[in-house]
């Protein structure tokens, strides 16, 4: 199971080259070594960016891949890459492109600590507590009653 990358969008307009090279090119080389040790089944951390801007919703599987950031891109890529070793190399992969993932484990001795955080969940829960003063809420152009968007998220234990 691979589910380590870089995953901040932002990030990776700015520095392309840094989610490329462990994006892409650290699953390559995990990928070798597994071949090397003929071990042939693959879980794969995709995303749900591989689709772009959505043509339609609900978002199947066979909605067009159209990949918008280098962070999108990468993952695309590995997800190519995926296939070929399938047809060379008869690895076998699946590719989850789940959206938002979040929580922690219910022991709560295992989680993320990000410096600085950037995610919502964790940035709302901090302003909530008193620990932050606001959370800032962008995008007021959605189809939506208050023209702000509807996320979704998947439990870290689910993914699991």
């Amino acid at each position: 199971m691979h589910f380590a990358a870089y995953i901040a969008v932002g990030e990776s307009v700015v520095n392309p080259a840094k989610y490329y090279h462990n994006n892409v090119l650290g699953t390559l080389t995990l990928l070798e070594a597994m071949l090397a040790a003929s071990i042939n089944k693959f879980i794969f951390s995709s995303t749900c960016a591989l689709y772009g801007v959505p043509k339609f919703v609900p978002i199947t599987e066979n909605h067009p891949q159209d990949p918008i950031s280098p962070y999108a891109t990468s993952k695309w890529m590995v997800e190519r890459i995926l296939s070929d070793f399938d047809h060379a190399y008869n690895l076998k992969s699946v590719s989850f492109r789940y959206f938002n993932a979040a929580g922690a484990d219910p022991t709560g001795l295992l989680g993320e600590d990000h410096e600085p955080e950037t995610h919502l969940i964790p940035l709302v829960l901090l302003a909530a507590l008193g620990k932050q003063a606001s959370i800032s809420i962008f995008g007021t152009d959605y189809p939506t009653r208050d023209g702000t968007c509807i996320r979704d998220y998947i439990h870290v234990t689910d993914l699991a």
